[in-house]
């Protein structure tokens, strides 16, 4: 009799397990999909709709940088001589120290500088394959001890200019004659 008892005690029981079962599962289903719907909301944002990247990079650029009315870009520094029409140290115009020197860039990665009293030097160029960096290495003067860097960021090169810049912020530009 106590095994029938204790039996149909059990049985009794089942039927109430079910129901919290059920219960809790539902729950923990509704909790689950509560969470899921919660993180795609947060998921989803609204965007700015802006100008394309290369749009608003040249609005971003000084004149220097922007492309001039017949200026192309170029895969490569074109060889030819060249004068520096900017050069900006630690956000100071220094252009002036360069008036009267060129600078021959040449194809074999040869650079010649000229300075205003005629004296030369003779130093190398070279602009990685990604061309995104350039090294420049020439020494002779203080000035171009101020050019002579292998951390050079190439910010254009055109048909008619070089356009580089490293920490500083330090910027050149070099113009073909």
């Amino acid at each position: 009799m106590l095994n029938r008892i204790i039996c149909s005690k059990h049985l009794s029981l089942k039927p109430k397990y079910k129901s919290i079962m059920k219960t809790q599962s539902s729950t923990l289903i509704r909790f689950l999909a509560a969470i899921l719907f919660t993180g795609a909301l947060w998921s989803c944002t609204k965007e700015k709709t802006s100008a394309p990247a290369a749009a608003s990079q040249q609005s971003s650029l000084s004149s220097d940088d922007a492309l001039q009315a017949g200026e192309t870009l170029s895969p490569t520094v074109l060889p030819g001589t060249y004068v520096i029409t900017n050069f900006i140290d630690s956000s100071v115009d220094n252009t002036a120290e360069f008036t009267g020197y060129t600078f021959d860039f040449q194809a074999d990665g040869t650079l010649v500088a000229t300075t205003n009293t005629s004296d030369t030097f003779t130093g190398r160029w070279k602009v990685n394959a990604a061309e995104t960096h350039m090294a420049i290495k020439i020494t002779g003067t203080p000035e171009l001890d101020e050019l002579n860097s292998t951390d050079w960021v190439v910010i254009k090169i055109t048909d008619r200019h070089i356009s580089i810049k490293k920490k500083g912020p330090t910027k050149v530009v070099f113009t073909i004659q």
